[in-house]
């Protein structure tokens, strides 16, 4: 048996291979851009990270005009003299702060003195996500409390932890200096105070298991009039803790604390933020989809236009050659005998029933919209091969797999192709038995037409125009059509659909290629272009 099998496919034109290479190309550069964009975003903020993680050496210069290093949250702050000081503050918890909120391990040295006889003067350390009020901010305060003349540290989170205080000899008097020095390293933290008139010292070591890693560096005076001098940041390692941390009796571990509250304004702008890109592409989305439906309605127009162009239209016109025929054939006396004309209005009628059959079946194919494409597809073609055929025949009626509903699109081209199978099959093969199979799998639907006529040597040059028609079919559809035929062997007729492309980057390949289609379709409409 001489099989021919063909796979349906675009020829495209100069004009299509154009328009059909640019979206691709123009994509890949759009992605290229875009990856390059997100590669350069990504290094800037690398090599930003690096660069503000870097603890200098660096001694801070406290003198009027300087102020612009510091920020402050709360507070009453005076620069002058190589010296910064709070004065006359009512705020508890008033913070100065400086420095990189990448810096991680430091050595944070400073003298400071009392202006009053109460309250806590020292430093912060690590310290991000600054508010005004006590304890508002994330990280660590070393100081000097007047009250016990001890030496405090602890954790803040938007609450406070402190670990036991360490007295120092001699407490603390007003007017006097007082050198306070704290390393950090990892998780690490030792502090070390130093009476500078009478060389006193206490010590302190403080570790957290989930410690806040990188942080600014800053003043704190809690309800005290203070000073600070000779405030100098380094980079620190290991073995200067443990240094500090040698002179100590235990090392203090407090309990974890609670984050900040997540209502803070930077959340609050974050939210505000995502909601409207949210928003957004929702708009832009339904604006697409919009776009997608109105362009998929003009498709749907256009292929039933070309549809009743390629059968009722050519159908009337045949009828109307036809009945000139009869007509010019009546006036030159061709035509005398009855059964002549008897015969050639049989025909004329023929073409007007077969025009009747085409147009009831596009009215209900538009009218009942899916519904008609519920029915299943081996009975639509059963009922039609009764009606094609003018002699008995049987007809076989075979369904495999879960029957399943299949779109209008697909099931329109599929009883195109069955039934130009069948006329065929009928009109040419003088067959006895026709079997109509149909094979239903989760991602393609087949339809098999098999016929046992006299068959006849299928080639590319024995094609027709109802062959060419089935071809165009599963073309439109992207189905694969294999005709197979042999001098009396009967014929075949093999339709495979795919349901749903099978792989993602198909469905990501169609979306795009439909995008890109839209967007051009819109700047063919620009009056500007």
């Amino acid at each position: 048996m001489a099989v021919y099998e063909m796979q349906t496919q675009v020829v495209p034109s100069a004009k299509h291979t154009r328009t059909t290479h640019a979206p691709q190309a123009s994509l890949l550069c759009l992605f290229a851009v875009f990856l390059g964009a997100v590669l350069a975003v990504v290094l800037g903020r690398v090599l930003r990270a690096r660069a503000d993680a870097a603890v200098p050496v660096h001694s801070y210069v406290l003198d009027m005009g300087h102020e612009r290093e510091w920020q402050a949250f709360g507070g009453n702050w005076l620069f002058h003299d190589n010296l910064v000081e709070s004065r006359h503050s009512d705020d508890r918890g008033a913070k100065l702060l400086a420095g990189s909120p990448g810096w991680e391990n430091y050595t944070l040295t400073a003298d400071l003195r009392f202006d009053s006889e109460r309250g806590d003067t020292g430093v912060v350390l690590r310290s991000r996500d600054e508010q005004n009020g006590v304890d508002t901010y994330n990280g660590y305060y070393v100081g000097l409390r007047m009250d016990g003349g001890a030496l405090i540290i602890g954790r803040s989170n938007y609450g406070w932890v402190e670990a036991r205080p360490v007295p120092l000899a001699g407490g603390f008097r007003r007017l006097e200096w007082y050198r306070l020095r704290v390393t950090a390293y990892k998780c690490n933290i030792a502090a070390m105070v130093q009476n500078l008139a009478t060389s006193q010292t206490a010590w302190v070591a403080f570790e957290e298991r989930k410690c806040a890693k990188t942080g600014r560096i800053g003043l704190r005076s809690v309800d005290v009039d203070g000073a600070w001098r000779n405030i100098r940041i380094a980079p620190a390692s290991m073995n200067d803790y443990f240094v500090m941390q040698h002179h100590t009796d235990s090392v203090e571990r407090p309990v974890v604390l609670t984050g900040p509250p997540w209502w803070t304004p930077w959340h609050i702008g974050e939210i505000f933020v995502g909601t409207l890109a949210v928003a957004l592409l929702l708009q832009l989305s339904y604006y697409r989809f919009q776009q997608w439906k109105t362009g998929t309605i003009m498709q749907e127009r256009q292929r039933l236009a070309h549809d009743i162009h390629d059968t009722m239209a050519q159908n009337f016109a045949g009828l109307g050659y036809h009945i000139q025929g009869i007509r010019s054939g009546l006036i030159r006396g061709g035509l005398n005998e009855p059964q002549q004309i008897a015969e050639q209005l049989s025909v004329a009628y023929q073409l007007i029933r077969r025009c009747h059959a085409e147009a009831s079946e596009t009215i209900s194919i538009l009218g009942s919209g899916f519904f008609a494409a519920q029915e299943e597809l081996s009975e639509i073609l059963s009922d039609a091969a009764y009606k094609i055929a003018s002699h008995g025949i049987v007809v076989h009626r075979q369904v495999t797999g879960t029957a399943q509903s299949l779109n209008l699109r697909i099931m329109d081209a599929l009883q195109h192709i069955g039934r130009e199978a069948i006329a065929n099959a009928v009109t040419h093969s003088s067959l006895n038995q026709l079997t109509i199979s149909v094979h239903y799998q989760p991602r393609r639907v087949e339809l098999l037409i098999q016929d046992d006529g006299i068959g006849f040597e299928y080639g590319p040059e024995t094609q027709g125009f109802g062959i060419s028609g089935m071809q165009k079919r599963t073309q439109n559809v992207r189905g694969t059509l294999r005709i197979a035929s042999s001098p009396g062997t009967g014929t075949q007729v093999h339709v495979v659909v795919a349901l749903h492309p099978e792989r993602w980057h198909e469905v990501l390949l169609l979306k795009l290629e439909r995008f890109w289609a839209g967007l051009m379709a819109c700047k063919e409409l620009d009056p500007g272009e």
